[in-house]
């Protein structure tokens, strides 16, 4: 189950990074460039939502994949990594809205000024040891599998030392409040959402 929260987490945090990493560079504008001008306003309430959920469904099937079930049951998996993003989002949410904001101000500014670099080295860390734990499948290799935690968090700690302002500018792309929560709920919610319906997917195809 800790293997595939794992894939799920890299996977999805990966996909999150690269679609707000394309809308950065203006890829949402290339693509409405194919369609004539006058629809864009329309094709852009079909493409926004087709863009947000595609991370979302390369998570479930990917874990679906990793957790070798059938590829019948890449739409119970997909649904799966769904509803864990959503129920992530809500969580999240509230806990913004309703636990920080209930703070006094001393602790709120405390927070404000460490918790983006911290979200950064953890997050960074959990993808590396996902992707790890994805390689180690592919080739096989169980000790870098049970390794693949302590090896992440140590090529986290060496490059946030070494090269601190390439990972800080990376992580610019999910500078938007919406980007980062977005970025939370699949990365964390879509993964224990897919891995969950993976390993109950008996019924749904497996």
């Amino acid at each position: 189950m800790w293997e595939l929260i794992g894939a799920g987490l890299a996977i999805g945090g990966t996909a999150v990074w690269a679609l707000a990493a394309a809308a950065r560079v203006g890829v949402l504008r290339v693509l409405l460039e194919l369609f004539p001008r006058a629809s864009w306003d329309a094709v852009t309430w079909v493409l926004i939502p087709a863009l947000l959920l595609a991370p979302i469904v390369i998570q479930g099937i990917a874990v679906a994949a990793f957790g070798r079930r059938a590829p019948a049951a890449w739409a119970w998996t997909a649904a799966g990594a769904a509803a864990g993003s959503v129920l992530a989002l809500a969580v999240f949410g509230t806990a913004l809205l309703v636990g920080v904001r209930q703070l006094p101000r001393d602790p709120q500014v405390w927070l404000g000024r460490t918790a983006p670099e911290a979200l950064i080295i953890a997050f960074s860390g959990a993808v590396a040891a996902g992707w790890l734990i994805v390689a180690a499948r592919l080739a096989g290799a169980a000790w870098l599998r049970r390794a693949a935690v302590p090896i992440a968090a140590a090529v986290v700690a060496v490059a946030w030392m070494r090269a601190h302002h390439t990972i800080v500018a990376l992580s610019y792309v999910l500078d938007r409040p919406e980007a980062n929560g977005f970025f939370a709920a699949v990365a964390v919610g879509g993964a224990v959402g897919s891995a969950w319906a993976a390993r109950r997917g008996a019924g749904h195809g497996d």
